[in-house]
């Protein structure tokens, strides 16, 4: 089933239990006022994601993201253990988790596509994920957050006096998210590896 397909059981779902319980008519009220609502939202954050653009391009055309990037490349070849052939995939690994932790998850996620299908090649696309690839995926998606430029605006569009309080923390819990997934990462590989012996 596809997101589309999921979408559609969720709404569907939520129908039938609004029309079960008698709340048919706020479904109804929710449902017509729910773009209204989106259509706002999206207005009211583009000046703060216009002014995190302009920053983000600023980062990048500085030359903060390739420093990064070229910081990262050393401790994630020792880190992800490539397999044979996967080390071709590290610059973008590099792109996109510097990227990632600037705030610029758009501009991270061709560069993650790319790294996996890289990765992918170096073993035939025989459907199998390698180590390397699933702490790749574990790292993109628990993501260290330097600057968590979607939160800060959505906190300034909410009236946030002081939006940018949650850098510190974001940055302590993400951390923490990726410190836990690279644990389980390489309690996975030493029990698989322990399994083939």
């Amino acid at each position: 089933m596809d997101m589309n397909g999921v979408f559609c059981a969720l709404l569907l779902v939520g129908v039938m239990y609004a029309a079960a319980t008698g709340q048919a008519d706020a479904a109804q009220r929710a449902l017509l006022s729910g773009g209204t609502q989106a259509v706002e939202l999206c207005l009211s954050l583009a000046g703060a994601y216009a002014f995190f653009g302009g920053l983000m391009g600023l980062i990048r055309e500085s030359g903060l993201a390739a420093g990064l990037a070229a910081a990262l490349r050393r401790p994630l070849f020792r880190l992800l253990r490539f397999e044979l052939g996967e080390e071709a995939a590290l610059p973008d690994i590099c792109l996109n988790l510097s990227a990632d932790m600037l705030g610029m998850g758009n501009a991270a996620t061709p560069a993650g596509l790319r790294a996996m299908r890289t990765m992918a090649d170096a073993h035939g696309r025989d459907g199998r994920a390698s180590d390397a690839m699933l702490l790749f995926l574990v790292l993109n998606t628990t993501s260290v957050q330097l600057l968590p430029t979607t939160m800060i605006a959505l906190r300034a569009q909410a009236g946030s006096a002081s939006p940018a309080d949650i850098v510190l923390p974001t940055l302590l819990v993400t951390a923490a998210a990726t410190g836990c997934g690279v644990a389980l990462c390489r309690l996975y590989a030493a029990r698989k590896r322990g399994r083939r012996r």
